[in-house]
C-alpha cells in the first residue's frame, strides 16, 4: 500500500489536496493530524500525544523523531 504525506490547510471545515500520486476516483483513507512542533514540547508530552498512535504511522512518527 502506498502511502502520501503533505502539509495543507483545513479552510472552513474542508480539506483540500492537490498533485496527489493517486489515480482519479481512487478509494483512500485520510488520517488528518494537527502540526505541532514537537521541538518546543517535553519528551513526556510528546510521548503522551503519539503513544495511542498504532501502526505505520506510529513508526514514521519514530522515524522522524530520530532523524532530529
Amino acid at each position: 500500500m502506498n502511502q502520501y504525506v503533505t502539509d495543507t490547510r483545513v479552510k472552513k471545515g474542508r480539506v483540500a489536496l492537490k498533485d496527489v500520486p493517486f489515480s482519479d476516483d481512487s478509494e483512500v483513507k485520510v488520517v488528518v493530524i494537527p502540526k505541532a512542533n514537537i521541538s518546543k514540547m517535553s519528551f513526556q508530552t510528546v510521548q503522551k500525544l503519539t503513544q495511542p498512535i498504532t501502526g505505520n504511522l506510529s513508526d514514521d512518527v519514530v522515524s522522524e523523531r530520530e532523524d532530529r
